[in-house]
């Protein structure tokens, strides 16, 4: 089906482009005049109503900007593990993928339900985390893997890089051997999660 005679997609202007003079067009919203001349007053697309001879601009409307909320799941990459806490960049909120990064922690009484006497026991570095939001400090977000489908998603030996596969409840390299203690969520090694564009 042809679709040559759909309607042409409309122009899109900046703020302060000229889109026409007061001899053809009336001013609408999004347009202010000036000496008989008229202008967009913002970024958007040029809308011209032919019946009425009006002139108008659509503003462009920014996509709703996504940010942690409590309660929320969320996916995070592990950047630095301290003895008491591991610090997060919060990259995938439910599905969406976030245009900048957010900042989580994790305790380490809010890793796991059994004791866990250190981060490392749980998290490394590079690792891929499913964690819930469950407090927020100004721009740092609490966060906790406590629960089963919550945990480490993704991860690699820290000895050498190789992508560690799930044997019962452990992590093992299946290179090296070596010893790859992590609190895993339930689903590890059947997540289908984009993880390799993190930025």
């Amino acid at each position: 089906m042809s679709q040559n005679s759909s309607t042409p997609k409309p122009d899109l202007v900046a703020i302060g482009d000229l889109l026409g003079v007061v001899e053809e067009f009336i001013p609408g919203s999004g347009t202010y005049e000036s000496n008989g001349k008229i202008y967009s007053s913002y970024v958007g697309y040029k809308r011209i109503n032919r019946q009425r001879l009006e002139v108008s601009v659509d503003p462009i409307k920014k996509k709703e900007i996504i940010t942690p909320q409590v309660g929320d799941t969320v996916i995070c990459e592990v950047v630095i593990t301290r003895k008491q806490s591991a610090m997060c960049h919060i990259f995938k909120i439910k599905s969406h993928f976030l245009f900048d990064t957010y900042t989580g922690m994790i305790h380490v009484s809010n890793m796991s339900q059994s004791y866990m006497n250190n981060v490392d026991d749980g998290f490394k570095p590079t690792d891929i985390v499913r964690a819930k939001v469950i407090s927020k400090n100004f721009t740092e977000y609490e966060l906790t893997t406590k629960y089963p489908e919550l945990g480490v998603i993704y991860a690699e030996c820290a000895n050498c890089g190789t992508v560690l596969q799930r044997e019962g409840n452990q992590l093992n390299c299946p290179l090296c051997g070596y010893p790859n203690p992590r609190k895993i969520a339930k689903d590890y090694g059947h997540v289908i999660e984009r993880i390799d564009n993190l930025h």
